[in-house]
């Protein structure tokens, strides 16, 4: 008697607790969700472990039925952020049985919604559409425009999933417009970040950029800081994939402080991503940091895309390093999900599948398998993907001997590069116009203002005698010499503006490494030369032979020295006016004007013996550096396209006929 006395006292000091909690607790977006249960789930600030144990304590004791089974899906929802499936599902199971016995349509559309987004996560898209239908069925039957937004958004993330990139941006537009007219200014975000993440990888870097960039603004004033996180990752990735790593890592390093303790996944992501940033900026400690943490949070989840995101990155950090049995180590790691994670995860591994049998020289079986991860990648519609793939494939077909197809495939990869190049310098343009417009206004707005000023002075000079004449004067000069300092402030502004603007193209069109014009530059010049050439026009494309070897038996920093050091040694070679660049990886280009002593295969001798007289010393290791030369002659009339075709297919005459040698295409054709 006495036990059941004290568990009785005990279940009614719980209820009354709960009821004096009520009143202060956030309102619940929906009918019968009671509003503890609605607090506990917007709650970020807790891990999910310990919102769970709340959860968990708070349906045993719910004073009603409606109570226990909001409780259930909150105690799902949870399980769900530490990557326990079956239990996850066993819950919203449970919860969507309750909505249906105690007629609480709101209570089915959350756990439909759950439903929805775990399915779509571990790649079984029939599953999810078959919650979508019933989504649907509720969402027709109520004039609910949140519920109808939600829908909306989930169908974007599967036709996401699932490669149809613009019906997903279609879906996502649509949810946004709708969470814009109820005024949910972090949905709304959502929704941005969403339609900028489709932008990015397709290629549409500009409006990707002005859809994160709102979104992030967004989410700050609405005092979002998992959207904000989430805005500051995109933006992240965004400039990663246009080779901006030094500021990619600030975003991403500034999103690490706003991820919350129930936020693991985007955690992940970060790590994840701060793994390549720091590589490609050559800080390998860094790198090696983040890689510790993303594979720690993921081994932790339980997470299938988490383990996947987190394994495959340090496969490629492995492989840059040199230690290829640790990278095939990670790809089988990732491997292990594949079957649980969506198309875009498991091209990822496959990525990264290939390029360890790459690095294993196990070409023709890389060969095997490659066609067929470029049709999944172009399928998918990632043009950022695409574009990784096409490079890995060159080389596979260059290694295997089939310099034909090695060819087509480069210039499939040099198309994609321009049609993404033009973008970013639209970009890049268009915020430069968009500041100096800025710039131009508030200067005339101000302007303005001073006229107004002296116009008032001047009426009041006419009301007033001799004292005020002077006053008027002398404000009038006052006036004047401010006028004087704003016209040159904004004078100073604009040559700072167009200095800006000169530097952004100098980097634009210059290689980080090496110094030298980069790819697009040196293509542009050669097409400008092309269009006026009177006399003979030389192109030479030069490719340093067994560069891979000296990047797996020195390292990529020996690599790196080795570039640097052989785009010195050309430069200073070369005659005046010769134009020299760097046309991707190991390969560089010449182009030379025809004049009297610039014979070209006299020139590409002198290239080549400089090259060769001498190796190239890093740290007391010396390194012995040749180099194969492709040349091509054209006349007035003659295309770019087919000069460079015939430049590429002598070097590629040049490499099987042992390295280290010129070899002249096209017109020419015999080894000079």
């Amino acid at each position: 008697m006495n036990r059941l006395l004290h568990a009785l006292l005990r279940r009614g000091v719980a209820v009354l607790v709960l009821g004096m909690l009520l009143p202060f607790a956030a309102p619940a977006a929906n009918p019968s969700e009671p509003a503890a249960i609605a607090a506990l789930r917007a709650d970020q600030t807790r891990t999910a472990a310990q919102l769970e144990a709340q959860a968990a304590r708070l349906r045993a004791a719910a004073p009603t039925p409606a109570y226990r089974a909001w409780a259930i899906l909150a105690e799902a929802e949870f399980a769900n952020d530490q990557e326990h499936a079956d239990a996850a599902l066993a819950g919203i199971d449970q919860a969507i049985a309750q909505s249906d016995a105690l007629n609480l349509p709101d209570l089915r559309f959350e756990a439909l919604l759950r439903l929805s987004t775990i399915l779509v996560n571990r790649g079984r898209s029939k599953d999810t559409e078959a919650v979508l239908a019933r989504m649907q069925a509720l969402v027709e039957s109520a004039d609910n425009p949140r519920w109808r937004a939600l829908w909306l958004h989930e169908r974007g993330v599967l036709a996401r999933k699932l490669g149809q990139f613009e019906a997903s941006r279609t879906l996502f537009l649509q949810a946004r417009a709708l969470f814009h007219d109820l005024g949910d200014r972090s949905m709304e975000a959502r929704e941005l970040n969403s339609i900028g993440n489709l932008d990015g990888r397709t290629g549409r870097f500009s409006d990707a950029v002005a859809m994160h960039t709102e979104a992030l603004a967004m989410s700050r004033k609405a005092g979002d800081k998992a959207e904000t996180a989430r805005s500051l990752r995109m933006l992240g990735v965004l400039y990663r994939n246009l080779d901006d790593e030094e500021l990619a890592s600030r975003y991403l390093l500034e999103a690490l402080d706003y991820v919350e303790e129930r936020n693991r996944r985007e955690a992940i992501a970060l790590h994840g991503e701060l793994i390549g940033a720091f590589t490609k900026l050559e800080d390998l400690k860094q790198a090696d940091y983040h890689g510790e943490q993303a594979v720690r949070l993921a081994e932790a989840s339980g997470s299938p895309p988490n383990r996947v995101n987190a394994f495959t990155r340090m496969a490629e950090l492995r492989l840059l390093q040199g230690r290829i049995d640790e990278a095939e180590a990670w790809v089988g790691k990732a491997m292990a999900s594949y079957d649980d994670v969506a198309v875009r995860d498991r091209t990822l591994v496959d990525l990264a599948r290939l390029r360890v049998l790459a690095a294993r020289d196990r070409t023709r079986e890389a060969l095997a398998d490659a066609g067929t991860v470029l049709a999944n990648v172009r399928d998918l519609g990632d043009r950022i993907l695409e574009r990784a793939m096409l490079d890995l494939l060159a080389e596979l077909q260059l290694r295997a001997g089939d310099a034909a197809s090695a060819f087509e495939t480069r210039k499939a990869h040099q198309k994609l590069d321009k049609e993404l190049a033009i973008d970013v310098s639209a970009r890049r343009i268009a915020l430069l116009e968009s500041s100096l417009e800025r710039q131009r206004a508030d200067a005339e707005r101000q302007l303005l203002q001073r006229d107004n000023a002296i116009q008032a002075l001047r009426l009041n000079r006419q009301r007033l005698i001799f004292i005020v004449l002077l006053a008027g004067l002398a404000t009038v000069l006052v006036i004047a010499a401010l006028l004087y300092a704003r016209y040159r402030s904004t004078l100073r502004h604009r040559n700072e503006l167009r200095e800006s603007r000169d530097e952004l193209q100098r980097v634009a069109n210059t290689d980080a490494l090496t110094g030298l014009a980069n790819r697009h530059a040196a293509t542009r010049a050669l097409d400008e030369r092309l269009g006026r050439i009177p006399d003979p026009l030389t192109v030479m494309l030069l490719d340093l032979d067994e560069f891979k070897r000296i990047n797996d038996s020195h390292g990529h920093q020996a690599g790196d020295a080795v570039l640097r050091e052989a785009a010195r040694r050309m430069r200073e070679a070369l005659p005046a006016g010769a134009l020299l660049g760097r046309w991707g990886g190991e390969e560089f280009i010449v182009v030379l004007d025809g004049a009297p002593g610039r014979e070209p295969a006299a020139v590409a001798e002198a290239l080549r013996a400089t090259l060769a007289a001498a190796p190239v010393v890093f740290e007391g290791a010396a390194i012995p550096v040749t180099v194969s030369i492709g040349l091509a002659t054209a006349f007035a009339g003659d295309g770019l396209d087919a000069l460079l075709a015939d430049a590429d297919a002598a070097l590629y005459r040049a490499k099987h006929a042992g390295r280290n040698r010129v070899v002249y295409g096209g017109k020419a054709g015999a080894p000079a």
